[in-house]
């Protein structure tokens, strides 16, 4: 009990104390009314602090800011060559020197390994208008050299090197993989940083990609296999039309060797018609046709000369006429059959001779010097040559014996009529 009665008494000062504020206040205010605004009730708009003896001033009211209120740094503006700083807002000040922060401006002479940090930067010496060059800075952890910014300001990756692909996710892309060989590669997209998956790509014409390659690192050379139709089977060899949608590149794959390839054997003879060549069954039957070889000449024909190996199967392909087969004009007559049967040809000149060569059928060259020393039984079985100049070229004539016993002269002589052309009997 006795401790209550003491705390009630010991309030008794401080609510007095309390009631003679409140009167103090209250006349003040009175005060207010009667004389102006009493500062220390007026509140200060943004951008003002209250003046440090606020308390003690008195406004008439048409302009407390100015008159309870100091300006802050918020409501100043920066002059030329300087900048704002937020963080002196609520500073109180109204000019540059006290407001803002001085600007670098090209005042400064950088240190070697040093340049500006230009002349709208804050500062006032060397030490805060100028900063180390990117020639100095070492890129590393997956930053690259940037040859570009050498001269240029930097203390940090981002200002003085380059990404390289090794901070890029190919992974995040489908079909896309890392490519280790491009990790210290300046990049940022697929194309720089990863390989591509084979399934990825199109393949042009005439390629085709095997499914084994599908999920393959590659690129088109390597992801796609030529077709059999994009080959070209070189001469003599032709395309296997199966083939052409199959995996091939060479001739062993996609073509197959013509009858222009194929060896005839035997009686055989290569073929010229290209419809046989053209044919890819490699057989004689299928490649060659008969050869003169194998061919029997027609009566009254010779086999001909070097054609034996060729194709062949007539008299005409194989053979040669003989003047046997040959019809003589007018006024000549076939050679003496006895001498030339069997003679190969086909015109007048080979196979004919005058018709008047009659009379030196069944004669024969005498040996002896002319006809005057033969006998009556040898006189009309022999003939006489004899070469005689004329104005081109030597002619060699034939003139038959003739028995002059009829002429009443038993003697064998040579003056009958000489015939040039006349096949004889040597």
């Amino acid at each position: 009990m006795a401790n209550l009665v003491s705390l009630f008494i010991g309030l008794v000062p401080a609510v007095a104390v309390a009631l003679s504020v409140k009167e103090e206040q209250a006349g003040l205010q009175r005060e207010s009314t009667e004389s102006g605004i009493n500062c220390a009730s007026h509140k200060c708009s943004s951008g003002w602090h209250p003046k440090a003896d606020h308390l003690d001033i008195k406004s008439t009211g048409s302009n407390a800011d100015s008159e309870c209120c100091d300006a802050t740094c918020a409501l100043w503006t920066c002059g030329p060559n300087y900048l704002a700083n937020p963080a002196y807002g609520d500073n109180v000040g109204a000019s540059d020197q006290v407001c803002c922060d001085r600007t670098c401006m090209d005042d400064f002479q950088c240190l070697p390994n040093t340049t500006t940090r230009g002349k709208e930067a804050r500062g006032a010496s060397v030490e805060e208008c100028c900063g180390p060059i990117c020639g100095v800075f070492s890129c590393t952890d997956g930053w690259e050299t940037d040859a570009s910014k050498h001269d240029m300001l930097g203390e940090k990756p981002e200002d003085c090197c380059s990404a390289s692909c090794s901070f890029f996710n190919c992974s995040a892309t489908p079909g896309y993989v890392t490519n280790d060989a491009a990790l210290h590669v300046v990049g940022n997209d697929v194309a720089t940083c990863c390989n591509t998956m084979c399934y990825l790509l199109t393949c042009p014409k005439d390629f085709r990609m095997p499914e084994e390659m599908n999920e393959t690192v590659g690129n088109i050379d390597t992801c796609c296999v030529p077709l059999c139709s994009g080959f070209t089977c070189p001469k003599l060899y032709s395309a296997i039309t199966s083939k052409s949608a199959d995996f091939g590149n060479s001739t062993s794959e996609c073509c197959l060797p013509t009858c222009a390839t194929y060896s005839c054997s035997g009686d055989w003879a290569n073929s010229t018609s290209a419809g046989k060549l053209s044919s890819t069954n490699l057989t004689d039957e299928s490649c060659c046709e008969s050869s003169c070889q194998a061919y029997s000449c027609s009566p009254d024909w010779l086999p001909k000369d070097g054609v034996s190996a060729d194709a062949g199967n007539s008299d005409a392909v194989c053979c040669d006429e003989t003047c046997a087969l040959h019809t003589c004009p007018n006024g000549y007559r076939k050679r003496n059959e006895t001498i030339f049967n069997g003679t190969r040809g086909n015109t007048d000149a080979v196979c004919c001779e005058p018709a008047t060569c009659f009379i030196y059928d069944n004669r024969t060259l005498t040996e002896v010097a002319g006809c005057n020393s033969l006998t009556e039984d040898d006189c009309n079985a022999k003939f006489k040559l004899y070469t005689v100049a004329d104005n081109t070229t030597n002619n060699t004539y034939s003139v038959a014996c003739e028995w002059w016993g009829s002429k009443g002269l038993p003697v064998c002589r040579n003056t009958g009529s000489p015939l040039i052309g006349c096949t004889v009997s040597m």
